[in-house]
């Protein structure tokens, strides 16, 4: 990439300090961390939760880089210090967020390529990678790196274009309304994805009416530049777009009213074999990743794939070879014999509701053991979704369920009658009742909202 000071100079309502010595220079790359801010970046002050970029100007500064953007209030405070600092250059703005969404919009006009977004509910990483990997088959295509999804992770991501990628897939998340619009702005995408609609951030948007309101936000952008929309046709909360007048709809699903069709044939142990259809066009193969989920980003996959004419026979390969990158929900470990799925990244009711599922369809002859940590985000209705969950469990007939958390405990409570039901103040008495109880050929899923840390359980059982 290559920020140039004419770049900077269409950054509205800044101010630049010593513009002159930006003329002609051009930044390499732009960076939010000082340890790994080179001579060559330009640097944004960000203050987050924990550390406060603009307590590391000054010394990255000295260190060699040539230019940084920070916040008005902290330059009225150090006016003296940045004043001796003559040969580098300061661009003051209101807010810095804000700031880099701007300069990314910038970098963005420069490149003429298909951007795709990808929403949604849940399985966003995973859709992301798929699509990015089919694609990768034709196309030089530039992906989200993790999921850096927000308001400094989509910036950041289309500061890695250059001109050797033909298109971009880049996530985009939510847990605010509003947050889709904005970065939408910021990205200019051209077509667009959402997974799925699904109970999730019920603390901020209320309920699974205000989650599609949320996510719908990528439509609303892509009606305004007359974009392509790749339709779920299973999810009845986006049904509603097949009638939009002002986008193209390409739809896939496993029923009947898609123009991309799935069928799941099998399961293979864990794995499993898909049938993709699309007018005389066919696939049929095993993929390498676990799960009804997995099931769905190939699909989505291969739907974006037969749009951007990707050949057949690449698309098969790429959906039969693709393994979803490791530290992600969803992965099969064997553990001293046991398998475990370790889905500790996040959790929601949804999300929880497709694991068990997955867990119903797997053909094991060992013992099924559930390990839940808090669904967190869920606002008001935490103590609903949490029991909730607990009796879905008991409904499907699952025999083992293991809770932690203040929450959990609800889950627990509406778990009452499963054969064993225990819950556990601290997780490390779990995993040793795990360790105890759990024999060669059984498995246990591991899931819990990120910062319950429940891969500490999983750490615990490894150990022999």
């Amino acid at each position: 990439m290559s920020v140039t000071a004419d770049d900077l100079f269409r950054i509205k309502n800044a101010e630049i300090i010593n513009p002159a010595k930006l003329i002609k220079k051009v930044f390499k790359g732009v960076s939010i961390d000082s340890r790994k801010c080179s001579k060559s970046d330009l640097f944004f002050a960000i203050k987050g939760e924990k550390f406060d970029g603009h307590d590391f100007v000054l010394e990255i500064l000295k260190r060699g880089c040539r230019c940084v953007v920070v916040q008005r209030n902290w330059f009225n405070k150090n006016k003296k210090q940045l004043a001796a600092l003559k040969n580098k250059s300061i661009i003051v703005v209101k807010d810095t967020v804000e700031a880099i969404g701007k300069l990314a919009n910038i970098y963005r006009s420069h490149f003429v390529i298909p951007v795709i977004a990808v929403a949604g509910s849940n399985g966003k990483t995973s859709t992301k990678d798929f699509a990015a990997h089919v694609l990768s088959k034709k196309y030089k295509v530039l992906k989200t790196e993790g999921n850096l999804n927000n308001q400094l992770g989509v910036p950041l991501t289309i500061f890695r274009l250059n001109k050797k990628h033909d298109m971009a897939v880049v996530e985009v998340g939510t847990n605010h309304f509003g947050e889709v619009t904005y970065l939408c702005e910021i990205l200019e995408p051209q077509f667009g994805i959402i997974t799925n609609i699904g109970k999730e951030h019920l603390e901020f948007l209320k309920s699974i009416s205000g989650a599609a309101k949320a996510e719908g936000e990528l439509v609303e952008h892509l009606e305004t530049v007359f974009g392509t929309f790749f339709l779920n046709a299973d999810d009845k909360y986006l049904a509603k777009y097949r009638k939009s007048k002002n986008i193209k709809c390409v739809s896939f699903g496993f029923g009947k009213n898609a123009e991309v069709k799935g069928k799941i044939l099998k399961f293979n142990k864990f794995y499993p074999e898909i049938e993709i259809k699309y007018g005389n066009k066919k696939i049929k193969t095993q993929l390498k990743n676990i799960g009804y989920q997995s099931c769905r980003a190939a699909l989505m996959a291969a739907a974006v794939g037969f749009y951007f004419e990707v050949p057949v026979r690449d698309i098969t390969k790429a959906v039969s070879g693709y393994k979803i990158e490791s530290n992600r929900r969803n992965q099969l470990k064997s553990v001293n014999g046991v398998w475990v799925i370790d889905d500790t990244y996040n959790s929601n009711p949804d999300s929880v509701k497709a694991a068990l599922e997955n867990l119903k369809a797997y053909k094991l002859k060992g013992k099924q053991f559930i390990c839940l940590g808090d669904m967190l985000e869920l606002g008001p209705q935490s103590k609903k979704e949490h029991k909730g969950t607990g009796m879905l469990i008991k409904k499907m007939n699952f025999e083992n369920l293991l809770t932690h958390g203040k929450d959990s405990y609800q889950t627990f409570l509406g778990a009452k009658g499963v054969k064993n039901n225990f819950h556990f103040e601290d997780k490390s008495v779990m995993a040793d009742f795990l360790k105890m109880n759990l024999k060669k050929g059984d498995v246990v899923l591991v899931k819990g909202s990120r910062s319950m840390k429940m891969e500490e359980v999983i750490d615990k059982i490894s150990v022999n």
